[in-house]
């Protein structure tokens, strides 16, 4: 990876930190009942984790070919359609709000997508030599 590839995807890690702490902040602060700040703080946590997850695929993907980072948007897809099934179906069991967890983990997911697709626009132009 070059230079400019390993600041790209170091800038869209620190973005997409700063998204997960402050949706967490925002999971802790703004729901009235604990449960549902429980539940909101869980979906939160999940679209961290996959997020994470699809931003470390992405860069090795994009380091081989646009086709590998197109086909790593489908796993990732399937990751996070599992995780959200999985997370809804253990806060809908323990009793929590189905509501909060759903608005945590796509109120991150929306904003970490966007992160992925930015850094794999940059990471390609930087592979394609149109950053110098």
């Amino acid at each position: 990876m070059s230079k400019h590839g390993a600041e790209a995807f170091r800038n869209h890690a620190g973005l997409a930190a700063g998204v997960v702490v402050t949706a967490l902040a925002l999971a802790a602060f703004l729901p009235r009942e604990a449960e549902s700040r429980k539940s909101a703080f869980i979906g939160v946590a999940l679209a961290a984790v996959t997020g994470a997850v699809a931003l470390v695929l992405k860069r090795r993907a994009v380091s081989r070919d646009l086709k590998a980072a197109l086909s790593v948007v489908g796993v990732v897809f399937g990751l996070r359609a599992v995780g959200v099934v999985v997370g809804l179906l253990a806060v809908v069991r323990a009793g929590l709000g189905a509501v909060a967890f759903v608005a945590g983990f796509f109120g991150t997911y929306f904003v970490l997508q966007w992160i992925e697709v930015s850094y794999v626009m940059a990471a390609s132009k930087d592979a394609a030599g149109g950053d110098e």
